[in-house]
């Protein structure tokens, strides 16, 4: 048996029906149907915490540039001097909070 596909033949001798019309059963048990006009968004936690996290950063006063400018200043100058005991301080106290 020789079998040709030159476009020209078709595989089948059957004509395809354009005009049917499948109809689609709704297996979706359980499942509510919103009604129009009935739409419904829910937020999940994180994205709740996330955007309390957007407000509070809001409420937050912008960051002293001219501070950050001097310590860079001192920095590059070689001028900067890390004090140990205030260091060593500041990190028991966030490490061993009271």
């Amino acid at each position: 048996m020789k079998i040709e596909n030159n476009g020209i033949s078709p595989l089948t001798t059957k004509p395809a029906d354009l005009n049917s019309r499948v109809d689609k059963k709704d297996d979706r048990k359980g499942v509510q149907v919103a009604s129009a006009g009935q739409d419904k968004a829910e937020m999940s936690g994180n994205a709740r915490l996330l955007s309390k996290a957007r407000v509070a950063l809001g409420n937050v006063d912008d960051t002293d540039t001219g501070r950050i400018a001097s310590l860079k200043r001192q920095i590059e100058s070689g001028s900067y001097v890390i004090q140990m005991n205030e260091l060593a301080g500041k990190l028991v106290a966030r490490l061993n909070p009271k």
